[in-house]
């Protein structure tokens, strides 16, 4: 009766476990599902494949292969390992819909090198590089390869694939919101998800500890070893430690990691399955592939072909699994009814790491959801129904069971409230990222439309006066022309700090694009806010810039009057600015019934 009592407990908990999971991930993604969509990309590529691996983007750009470009019909593409350089092109006012609006790529798979070009109409172009070979090139430490377009005006883009993993692109476009959403989303669910793995393992860990029973040593050796599998797949290894750690172990982690894991699943089950008991010969053949798994694992590290220990990998693994598969069949055939809960959970894990291997092999179609979704229910369901089966032998100490419980419960609620705190500190990142300048480190044009519609919104209801402040550096072009665009970015810092400094500390400043800066001014009059930028022109007149010394600049003032909306009060001031410009620059120019006066 007690024996029939903590199964039925078992089982409880973890189905509950399940619920939780499964409840939460439904819930983030309705969530994700109320923001802005992100777009897949596949199917608006253009593809071209280079086998000389010596075409440049200044070739593509040319004309010359523009017909070699085949029109993509997947949404997920996969390539496998090639020797050809993969070339990808994309309209850009095909999916870049709001010239306000900054994006992001995302390119999740793990890869070698991978570069995107940014072309604008005139044949200019910026590149961004990513993948393993260039880790140090992304200042986002993410799993993913992530490219910012910050200017949506380019006109194509253009995605270069070389290296020797396999060539796969899971990509999607994202605007800056719904890629904070997409990350908040992401790292709450990779919380719970791991959170429930370490969780297990540290309780089967004590069960080890208190009933000294080498099956449940293995079962917690090979929950490592999936786990690290299961961080290498999706990337995080280049998350965590992509920093530290040399990069071919990158390239070839997922194989490495993979020998690990068949290394104690091949341990745990002959232990677990007394095979050496009921399957004499099965327990050779165990011993076998333990042989070859370990001769695989060393010769991965030295084998400088990928193609060749990647694609072994995948083949070894379905045999492994079905070794281990057939082994739990026949024990059970022979009785071991300890066996049913160890067929089951690897029964679906077996289907989730064949189907893995077979699209990897490009056997099947390509698509995350096999390297996301069916290898983390397969490893839920495997984990359970394997604690399940060695739950079993813990029926005769129910005080230790007890505690080792209320561990385990203790343990996953301060994993979820580290995560917790993780996903607050990740939200702020993301916020203040999306709503600052990257040059100049002041607010952006997100942020300056946000506070321009508040402060309208408080003059309108409460009387209060408000100014604004729209200035340009005169004659800015010619820096960037005549000294380069680094000397250009000085420049902006420079005027940006002198504003910051200047201003008072009730006023926001911030870059409204290009080398305009937008002042807004809360309870200030018209004479204040001319006050204000006449001190702000003449400390921007009289500072020594870098290189170029002295650099002037035109300003426009308007106050908010009855009946402004946003676009009339904004049309107003650019409207002061202009006629700055066309006073001689370096002046303030003001709105006094749509009458401009200047001051020198």
């Amino acid at each position: 009766m007690m024996k029939n009592k903590i199964k039925k407990i078992n089982l409880l908990f973890y189905f509950f476990i399940v619920l939780i999971f499964t409840f939460t991930q439904f819930n983030l993604t309705c969530h994700a599902a109320e923001q802005s969509e992100p777009i897949i990309l596949g199917k608006h590529y253009d593809i071209f494949r280079d086998p000389s691996k010596k075409i440049t983007i200044e070739d593509i750009l040319s004309g010359t292969y523009d017909n070699s470009f085949v029109a993509s019909k997947d949404n997920y593409l996969s390539f496998g390992h090639t020797n050809d350089t993969i070339w990808l092109r994309l309209d850009a006012d095909e999916i870049l819909k709001d010239q306000q609006e900054s994006y992001w790529i995302e390119v999740t798979d793990k890869l070698d090198s991978i570069e995107m070009f940014l072309v604008k109409e005139d044949g200019s172009y910026s590149v961004q590089k990513r993948g393993i070979s260039n880790i140090d090139e992304q200042k986002i430490h993410f799993r993913s390869n992530l490219f910012e377009i910050e200017d949506p005006t380019v006109k194509e883009i253009y995605i270069k694939l070389d290296g020797q993993l396999p060539l796969n692109t899971i990509s999607y476009l994202f605007t800056t919101d719904s890629f904070a959403n997409k990350i908040i989303d992401y790292k709450f669910l990779t919380g719970i998800f791991y959170g429930f793995l370490t969780a297990l393992l540290i309780y089967n860990l004590f069960l080890f500890f208190s009933l000294k029973e080498k099956a449940y040593f293995y079962y917690v050796l090979y929950m490592f070893s999936f786990i690290l599998y299961q961080a290498t797949l999706n990337s995080l290894d280049i998350e965590l430690v992509g920093q530290l750690l040399p990069k071919w172990l990158f390239i070839k982690s997922a194989a490495i990691s993979g020998h690990i894991l068949f290394l104690f699943m091949i341990l745990f089950s002959k232990e677990f399955l007394e095979l050496k008991k009921y399957l004499p010969r099965f327990h050779k053949i165990g011993n076998i592939l333990l042989g070859i798994t370990i001769f695989s694992l060393i010769t991965s590290f030295i084998i400088p072909d990928v193609t060749v220990v990647n694609n072994f990998t995948s083949i070894f693994a379905v045999v492994v699994f079905i070794f281990l598969w057939l082994s739990g069949v026949f024990v059970w055939l022979k009785g071991h009814k300890m066996a049913r809960f160890y067929i089951v959970g690897w029964t679906v894990l077996l289907g989730s790491i064949i189907v893995q291997a077979f699209a990897f092999l490009s056997i099947i179609p390509f698509h995350p959801i096999i390297f996301e979704a069916v290898p983390a229910v397969g490893a839920i369901v495997e984990a359970i129904f394997l604690s399940l089966a060695l739950g079993d032998k813990i029926n005769i100490i129910k005080k230790e069971y007890q505690e080792m419980q209320q561990l385990l419960t203790e343990t996953l609620e301060h994993k979820v409230k580290e995560r917790t705190q993780e996903l607050e500190s990740a939200k702020l990142d993301l916020e203040k990222l999306a709503n600052t300048d990257r040059l100049t480190q002041i607010p952006n044009r997100v942020r300056l439309d946000y506070v321009l519609a508040e402060a309208i919104e408080h003059a309108q209801h409460h009387d209060a006066p408000f100014s604004i402040i729209l200035l340009d550096i005169d004659y800015f072009k010619e820096v960037n022309d005549e000294f380069g665009h680094q000397v250009g970015d000085l420049v902006l810092m420079n005027v940006a700090e002198i504003l910051q400094n200047t201003i008072r500390p009730q006023d926001t400043i911030g870059r409204w694009g290009g080398e305009e800066f937008l002042v807004i001014c809360p309870q200030t009059t018209l004479d204040d806010a001319v006050k204000l930028s006449e001190k702000l022109r003449q400390r921007l007149e009289n500072h020594q810039f870098p290189v170029v010394h002295r650099k002037t600049s035109s300003f426009g003032v308007t106050s908010y009057g009855d009946g402004d909306t946003l676009n009339t009060l904004l049309f107003r001031c650019d409207k002061a600015l202009y006629q700055a410009k066309e006073q001689g620059r370096n002046c303030v120019e003001f709105l006094i019934d749509d009458v401009p006066v200047s001051i020198k």
